[in-house]
């Protein structure tokens, strides 16, 4: 028998579990259509101006660079955990050096990141224009 039939029936069984919840869910709820849940919910309070906010694209930069250094910090864990029987098996320039080359590209990355902005934070003119009439 092939093996890859298992592996065809795990995704099949993956993907028509969830499938078949939504469907006995989308079933079994009631149905009270009401305006109010057609509303746009902001902490209790009647929303104001357009639903539509364009976010500054800092936000993204922000969380894209966590991903990256949090995902460092996941690949060198395991590395610290061995790195003691790997001196011991290898020496400590063979141990060392592939942590080091990966160290060296993520401070590249960090380096063109800060070179072109993206870790400086965006201050808008109405934050200049309050901060100044407070330091006057």
């Amino acid at each position: 028998m092939n093996p890859w039939i298992a592996v065809g029936m795990l995704a099949l069984v993956g993907i028509l579990i969830p499938l078949a919840m939504v469907a006995v869910s989308w079933l079994l709820r009631p149905s009270v259509p009401e305006q109010g849940k057609r509303t746009t919910y902001e902490s209790g309070e009647v929303p104001t101006g357009n639903t539509h906010v364009r976010f500054n694209i800092q936000y993204y930069m922000v969380a894209l660079l966590f991903v990256v250094f949090d995902i460092e910090t996941v690949l060198i864990f395991p590395w610290t955990v061995i790195y003691r029987d790997a001196v011991a098996s290898v020496g400590i320039v063979r141990a060392l050096a592939p942590m080091l080359a990966f160290i060296l590209v993520l401070l590249v990355a960090l380096a063109w990141a800060w070179r072109n902005g993206a870790v400086r934070w965006v201050r808008t003119e109405g934050y200049r224009r309050g901060r100044k009439s407070h330091e006057q």
